[in-house]
This record gives C-alpha cells, structure tokens and sequence, in this order.
C-alpha cells in the first residue's frame, strides 16, 4: 500500500513574508470601547513588536452608532479623505444584540452605507467589524424586552451572529474579540476582563482585543509577540495563546483576504485544493506549479512524482492575495522514504532554504544575506535562535518531536517538523 507522511505545508500569504516597509494607515470608527485604554495604540505597539507598523487616526465618541457616525461629520468626513488601508467599525455596545426587527432598521443598514463609503474613497480597503462581548451580566436594561440578553451567554452569542452577518454581507473582515473573550471567561475566569461597571474593558480585556486585531491585520500567529505592555506576563502569556486558537488558527474564518489549503485523496498522487476565506473572492485562479491552472474555488489535480509550487492567487481585484504551497510528492512503496516538505522561500528580497524537513537531527539554513532565525515552540517560546550567514548546520537532537514554527527576522514563514 502506497504510504504518504507529511506532505505539504501552507508557507505563507506573501504579505505575511514582506516587511511592512510602509505602515498600515487604519481608521477606527466607534465608541468607548475602541477609545478606553486606548487601543489603537495598544495595536500599535504590538504591531512594532512583530517588526509592523501602523499609523491610525480614530474617531470614537461615547455611545456612538452606526447610524449616529453616519449622519454626523466626523468619521465621513475621514472616511471621505481616502487613503485607508484598513477602516475598523464598532458599533454601539449593545445594539447588535436587540430583536432582529429593530437590528434590521436602526444597526443593519448604516454597517452597509459605511461599508460602501469606504470602499468608495479608499482605492483598496478593507473593512473591518469589531465584534465586541456580551456585558458580564447580560443587559439587565433591556432584557425584559428580549429575554436572549437577560444573561451574559445569550448577548453575547447574538454579537457573535450579527456581527458575522455584517461582515459577511459587506465583504469584510471581522475582529472576534467577543470570540476571544469568551474562551477567556470560561478557561480562565482569574483574568478580570471588565470595568466594574461589567460593560468596558479593564487593561487585560483591551490587551485581548489588541492581541486579536493585530493577528487579524497583520495574519501573525500572536504567540510570537512578546510585549506584555502594563499587564501581567502569565495573563499576557494565556491571552496570546488563546489567541493563537481562537483567532490565528482560523484566520479564514475572519478575514476576507484568502487562503490556500490542500489534501491528498487515498491516492497520494491525486490533490483536492481549497481557496478559504470569511467571504467570496473577486477572482481565483490556481497555478498547480506543472503548467496547469484552474479558476474553480476548491479543484483538484493529478500530479506525477516531483516537486511543485502551488499558487493560489484570490481576493480582490485590486490588490490579490497570493499563498504558496509546496508538494514534494513521491509514489514510494517504502515506508522509509516518506515524502518531506521542501521549504524554499523569499522574504525580505532574501532567498532562503530550510531542509530536510521533516528533520531527525539536523537541519540547514541557506539564505542569501545575514538573518535571524528562531524555531519556536506550540506555546510561542523560542528554543532555538541563531544567526545566519550564509549556510549553518543547526543541531536539534535535543528538542523534542513535533511541530515547530520557523521565524525569520521576528516574520513567522513556516513550519519545520521534528521526527
């Protein structure tokens, strides 16, 4: 019987692997909860940690709305300027959890004039929805209206709903804190998320929110930030690994760039692919790296024994995504020649090569220029970190087996695996 063992690995979307040689203009439309601890600076900062940058501007009075921002000068009037890469919009706390009959009249409609704003001034944005959390004791001021938000569960999963729905709707990305907080909530209920008036943020519940837009902008795993900013290290440490779960491990899910991914069938010579993301690409087309090509969203391909460089590029029209996986594909009876991930790459205009990966002992860095690379662990640690130039030989006889991520230049590029 035909054996096939670690065949492929997702490298990267290539705005992971560039330098964020420019920043990233974002524009944050909301309220309290954006303006409290200042969190567009806590993105910022995290943002500076992992080697990126933004440049933001906010517009977030107290208890604003949709409806309220779009009727008023302020965020149309920054919307109208153009320019942004990103537009965040938060909606009033509580008003995407009331009665669909109202949702639909007084939320619903102004999420989609501003998305349409923005994508009428900025040449290529992305729209982005905050999604926020259910108050720590359900809305005790509405709740003999709507009885879903007597509790903190019932507000906070129709956020959850409403939330995905403008997304969705307007081809957006959106930003699960709410997601994030309530695996905090329920795994780790010493961390105080709340004010006391049980609605706003304390310090650690914006420090999630940061952790979670910065892996959505940026499409970074957040264990590898390691800024703790003015919290605790242990509670920083649980946020961005929880992170890391909720939100880096399905980006597809969130964001509106795409994602390749792909499987073999029984025979390890056929290939299904497929195109991931929160809402339908403009374009698609698969190079499956042997002079064939496809538009379907998820096809599937028949190679012969090699190697090859699948490319997917979707999204926009104005600006792709391009991700890139490798194949290194074998038909070998002999269960001793398993088929390895060939990891060949460029970031930062470098050109390197990370091989055999799969490794048992040893493996060797290639790069064209100096650079540092780490190899970092399932809980974010980097165990091991070395400079390279050149070539260099790295000895991994003492690291246990399993799955680590291989870091250039603080830019997570892939993956490596110790047999």
């Amino acid at each position: 019987m035909k054996r096939i063992l670690l065949i492929f690995t997702i490298l990267c979307l290539a705005s992971i692997t560039q330098a964020q040689e420019t920043p990233k203009k974002i524009l944050f439309i909301g309220n309290s909860y954006t303006y409290t601890n200042d969190l567009p600076s806590l993105i910022q900062q995290m943002a500076e940690n992992i080697g990126c940058r933004i440049e933001y501007e906010q517009v977030t009075p107290g208890g604003a709305s949709f409806s309220r921002h779009y009727s008023t000068t302020g965020a149309m009037d920054k919307i109208r300027e153009g320019g942004w890469d990103i537009v965040v919009l938060q909606a009033q706390s509580q008003e995407p959890s009331f009665p669909w009959s109202q949702f639909s009249i007084s939320t619903y409609p102004y999420a989609c004039q501003l998305s349409d704003a923005i994508y009428q001034y900025s040449e290529c944005p992305e729209v982005m929805f905050y999604m926020t959390w259910g108050h720590k004791n359900g809305d005790s001021i509405n709740a003999s209206e709507f009885d879903s938000l007597a509790t903190y569960e019932g507000m906070d999963n129709l956020l959850y709903e409403r939330y995905m729905f403008m997304a969705q709707q307007n081809k957006a990305s959106v930003s699960p804190v709410g997601r994030v907080w309530r695996k905090l909530r329920t795994e780790h209920p010493e961390l105080e998320l709340y004010q006391n008036d049980e609605s706003h943020p304390s310090v650690i519940g914006s420090y999630a929110a940061a952790c979670t837009f910065t892996t959505l902008i940026f499409r970074q795993d957040p264990t590898t930030i390691s800024t703790n900013l003015s919290i605790d290290s242990t509670a920083a440490r649980i946020i961005r690994e929880n992170a890391k779960i909720v939100v880096y491990d399905s980006l597809y899910l969130y964001s509106c760039h795409t994602f390749a991914s792909a499987e073999p069938t029984s025979d390890s010579l056929h290939w299904l692919f497929h195109c991931r993301s929160s809402s339908t690409p403009e374009s698609i087309i698969w190079d499956f790296g042997d002079g064939s090509t496809s538009t379907e969203t998820n096809p599937s391909h028949t190679y012969t024994p090699g190697t090859y460089t699948v490319r997917l590029i979707a999204g926009k029209r104005c600006a792709p995504d391009t991700s890139t996986i490798v194949l290194a594909i074998n038909n070998s009876e002999n269960p001793e020649e398993p088929n390895s991930i060939d990891t060949n790459f460029e970031i930062n205009n470098l050109n390197i090569k990370i091989y055999p990966n799969p490794a048992t002992s040893h493996f060797t860095v290639e790069s064209s220029e100096p650079l540092t690379l780490k190899l970092i662990d399932c809980k974010g640690l980097s165990i091991i970190q070395k400079e390279v130039s050149g070539s260099l030989t790295v000895n991994i006889e003492n690291i246990s087996s399993g799955l680590y991520l291989i870091s250039i230049d603080n830019h997570v590029v892939g993956k490596m695996i110790k047999k």
